[in-house]
Formats: C-alpha cells, structure tokens, sequence
C-alpha cells in the first residue's frame, strides 16, 4: 500500500505530519473561532426573528389601527349625518314657525281691515240715510206744503224704516 501511495505522490510521513497539524488546527479553530462564529450567527438568526416578529407585529397594529380608524370615520359619518338630520328638522320648525307667525299677522290684518271697512261702510249708511233723510225731507216738504215738520220726521223715518226692511 506504500508503494501505491508512492506512485500516487504521496508521502506517509508527510500525510501524517499534515493530519495532525490539520487536527490541531481544526481544534483551535474549533475552541477560538468556531464557537463565537456560531454564536454570532445564532445572535444574527435571533436579531432576525425578532425583526420578522416586530414587522408582524407592525403589521397586525396598523390593521387595528386602520380598523379604528374606519369604525371612528363610520361614527363620524353617522353623527354628521345625525347632526345634519337635526339641524334640518330645527330649520324646519323654525320655519312652520315663522310661517304660522306670518298667518296670525295676515289673519289679524285682515280682521283690522274687515273692521276698519265694516267702520266705514257703517259710516257711510248713515252718512247716506242722513243725506237720503234730508234729501227726501226737501223733497217731500216741496211735494206737502200743509204738513208739520214733526209729522214729515214721522213719515221719514217710516220711509227709511221700510228701506231697511227691504
């Protein structure tokens, strides 16, 4: 087996020499470098998840928060609209108000007219029956001659007695 090694190149002396110092160097490496290299990995890995974790996180909040937000901005809507729902019905009372305040003042200017008229028209039957009384006292006093004043009063009054029943 020596002379097959030989022919390959190989040195046994030489191999083992390199063995052992392969051995001794992957055991210092082992001890000094390997151990902290695999803690700094693991420390990384760590440092990973625990960003994977917090992005998760993160992600979960700003669903809440955007849940929150669309429940507050439906709570909004609904309250303007309540808002907007009452403001309407006080401009409405307000005016079925002023509309039933402007009815009563029509209504009593129209009584106040009625009545000024009603005045007026009084004013005038008897403005008319004075000038009708002295009208017809002329004319009848033309037409009888012989009657007293007293008795063309009587006969008047008679006159516009009938006139008012007719």
């Amino acid at each position: 087996m020596s002379e097959m090694l030989t022919k390959l190149g190989i040195d046994g002396r030489l191999f083992i020499a390199q063995l052992v110092n392969f051995l001794v160097l992957f055991i210092v490496l082992r001890a000094f470098a390997w151990k902290p290299l695999l803690m700094a990995l693991e420390a990384r890995r760590a440092k990973i998840k625990k960003g994977v974790d917090d992005a998760e996180k993160a992600k979960q909040q700003i669903k809440d928060i955007e849940k929150e937000r669309e429940t507050v901005m439906n709570k909004a809507r609904a309250e303007s609209m309540h808002m907007i729902e009452q403001a309407e019905q006080k401009a409405q009372a307000v005016k079925d108000e002023k509309v039933k305040e402007t009815q009563v003042e029509v209504e009593q200017q129209l009584k106040e007219a009625k009545e000024q008229i009603k005045g007026e028209r009084i004013a005038s039957y008897d403005l008319l029956k004075k000038d009708l009384s002295k009208l017809i006292t002329a004319a009848t006093g033309k037409i009888v001659q012989e009657m007293t004043a007293e008795s063309h009063e009587k006969l008047i009054q008679e006159a516009i007695v009938d006139m008012e029943k007719s």
